[in-house]
């Protein structure tokens, strides 16, 4: 059996840590590119969230997520028609959260130290956006 994904592992680790009734569903379309990995829906609203891991950040003043062109495209349209997007950057001590378009700003190693949230507070957030709470 291989072993899995970084980036699957986080996401199942803070899937465990969401009430077993909101609904999230990892999407995958081969025909389609740049969809995000999975949609969340919840009693006050969806959320659509891309994942993207890394075991350490690097040290540099320009960080972004690696999103693919592909995905950048999807994010920003979906969010510019309204729909509620965000990019979490996982890393093995929790995730960044992004949204608004904040996946497209360079942000330097400290300032993500200073957003990391702990992997219960990402899917804190993930129950609390959706249930219409933030």
């Amino acid at each position: 059996m291989p072993s899995q994904k970084p980036e699957t592992t986080f996401i199942q680790r803070i899937h465990r840590q969401l009430p077993p009734d909101l609904h999230k569903e990892k999407l995958h379309n081969s025909y389609r590119g740049g969809m995000a990995d999975v949609w969340y829906s919840g009693p006050g609203r969806d959320l659509w969230v891309e994942y993207k891991y890394t075991e350490k950040l690097p040290r540099s003043d320009e960080i972004v997520p690696n999103l693919t062109p592909l995905q950048r495209r999807w994010l920003n349209s979906r969010h510019d028609e309204g729909r509620h997007v965000a990019v979490i950057l996982g890393t093995p001590d929790g995730g960044v959260i992004y949204r608004d378009k904040e996946w497209m700003i360079p942000r330097s190693r400290e300032e993500l130290e200073a957003l990391m949230k702990g992997h219960r507070e990402v899917a804190q957030w993930i129950r609390h956006f959706t249930g219409g709470l933030e």
